[in-house]
């Protein structure tokens, strides 16, 4: 009874958040949400951190993540998935290696081989996923993964290594397939952070966002006219 308050609880307080839960989805209390969030149905979302404006689609399984703001998260993506010896051990079964009791029984008295590759020294995330990031349907991510601000996963990608900003992947493993926009461009995005500007300030120049060089133009015009005030 008192796991069924705390869940209804933690419901009523996301919703003063406009965080907003589709049908047969489960979460612990350990995520975090800024708010104006959107988690699909069927989903699991457990000890993450979710930015601003990010949603996550139906079916997806997201744990130990942190997620930047204004992120796309599609359909059936997947993190925590562990890691297994692949040399040296002569059986890739946790029971020989792991003192949590994985499929119910384990022969290890002690932990010899890490499952989880943290991003943190707080041991919190395996996964950091940056701002304005794009992540395609069936997407996999290892444990220990950086995807970084305004990249694009494409669709059934297994991302196993680092991603650049505004670098677009795809495959398995995934590789680059190219960037976004030209390097000068790129620069200019990183500098303006407009994903950490006021709600207010990015809808009064959400007419911009359709050209990058318009934005870039008109932000350090603004900029330029601010200096010389």
């Amino acid at each position: 009874m008192k796991a069924w308050i705390k869940r209804n609880y933690y419901r009523i307080a996301l919703s003063r958040k406009n965080v907003f839960i589709q049908e047969n989805v489960l979460l612990n209390t350990k995520n975090k949400f800024e708010g104006l969030n959107f988690i699909g149905k069927n989903c699991e979302v457990a000890s993450c951190f979710l930015g601003r404006g990010t949603y996550i689609s139906d079916s997806s399984t997201i744990k130990n993540a942190r997620i930047g703001r204004f992120c796309s998260i599609g359909s059936n993506v997947q993190t925590l998935l562990g890691l297994h010896p692949t040399d040296t051990f002569v059986s890739t079964h946790p029971a020989f290696f792991s003192e949590q009791p994985a499929a119910g029984f384990t022969f290890a008295k002690t932990t010899i081989f890490e499952q989880h590759k943290f991003i943190d020294t707080e041991r919190q995330f395996v996964v950091d996923i940056g701002n304005d990031v794009w992540i395609g349907n069936n997407v996999i991510i290892m444990d220990g993964v950086k995807i970084a601000d305004g990249a694009i996963i494409a669709a059934g990608a297994i991302v196993t290594k680092d991603v650049e900003p505004y670098a677009i992947v795809g495959g398995i493993p995934a590789k680059l397939i190219r960037y976004r926009f030209k390097p000068s461009q790129i620069a200019g995005l990183l500098n303006t952070k407009w994903w950490d500007w006021d709600i207010e300030i990015i809808k009064s120049k959400a007419g911009l966002f359709n050209n990058i060089e318009s934005f870039l133009a008109r932000i350090n015009d603004d900029e330029t006219h601010l200096t010389n005030q």
